[in-house]
């Protein structure tokens, strides 16, 4: 991993696709003018509304000319966040990664589906509309190795353990986590990946009232020592932070729970791994 500026767009993504998409645009445009080289976009970006499936995006396709276009015209990497892919049964839910030269290097698709009940909250069935991925994702950069997950994958820390133990440096997860649910467990689950796995962790989330809940908002910026490093409140706004090499090298030479595994009394049971570049 190498010194770099992340820019971390929280959003308040509506029903209107082509608003959203130009908003992205905008977005996109006055992070390269601060400086980042990374940027990253929450869950759903393009489109959030009541039938998400019957909204989705063909890949490849138009979408993802645009979003070719964004990464290239202003230099940067572009993690789209998460779009809703259309396919012969049922959706995705889909992350890309662009390079700086407009070329899609990753997709990662969800592989947690929210399936909960939750009291005071939200009932939902992701499941109904969304079809699992099959694949953990890592990505090759020449800003380092990122991790990409997506929302209630978070849940889960045998995935990012298998990204950790894989090479990633800078774990990525975009979210559209609940305000209820936000509110007792983003900051906490957050922070115990980083520990956990000694990694960068940046986490961009919706913010805003969705059609069936609140949005969290309160994106974050966390380093492996677990420090917010930067949050975000619960409007739209742009994020900074700037990640260190040294201070990755540090935390992992200070605490080398990656090394010091009992690997002979526990397995962690990889199934596919994907390393893009």
């Amino acid at each position: 991993m190498k010194n770099f500026r992340v820019a971390l767009v929280q959003m308040d993504s509506q029903q209107d696709k082509e608003e959203n998409l130009r908003k992205m645009e905008d977005k996109v445009r006055e992070s390269a003018r601060n400086g980042a080289d990374l940027v990253v976009f929450p869950e759903t970006v393009e489109y959030i509304g009541p039938d998400m499936a019957g909204h989705g995006s063909v890949v490849p396709g138009e979408i993802t000319e645009r979003f070719s276009q964004m990464a290239a015209e202003n230099g940067v990497w572009l993690h789209t966040g998460s779009i809703t892919e259309k396919c012969e049964k049922k959706a995705r839910n889909m992350s890309m990664l662009f390079s700086p030269e407009g070329r899609c290097t990753a997709k990662y698709r969800k592989l947690h589906m929210f399936d909960v009940s939750v009291e005071d909250g939200p009932s939902y069935r992701e499941s109904d509309e969304i079809v699992p991925g099959d694949m953990v994702c890592l990505a090759d950069t020449d800003l380092g190795r990122l991790g990409l997950s997506i929302c209630y994958d978070l849940r889960f820390p045998q995935l990012y353990r298998l990204m950790a133990d894989n090479g990633a440096e800078v774990l990525i997860v975009s979210a559209n986590f609940t305000d209820p649910t936000g509110e007792a467990h983003w900051e906490p689950l957050l922070r115990a990946r980083a520990i956990e796995n000694t990694c960068y962790v940046l986490a961009c989330g919706q913010c805003g009232q969705k059609a069936a809940f609140k949005a969290h908002g309160h994106s974050m910026v966390i380093d492996p020592w677990g420090r917010i490093l930067a949050e975000a409140g619960e409007k739209e706004e742009i994020l900074y932070a700037d990640l260190s090499s040294d201070v990755l090298k540090k935390t992992r030479k200070q605490i080398p729970c990656l090394e010091n595994q009992r690997e002979d009394l526990y397995q962690l049971r990889c199934g596919s791994v994907a390393i893009c570049d």
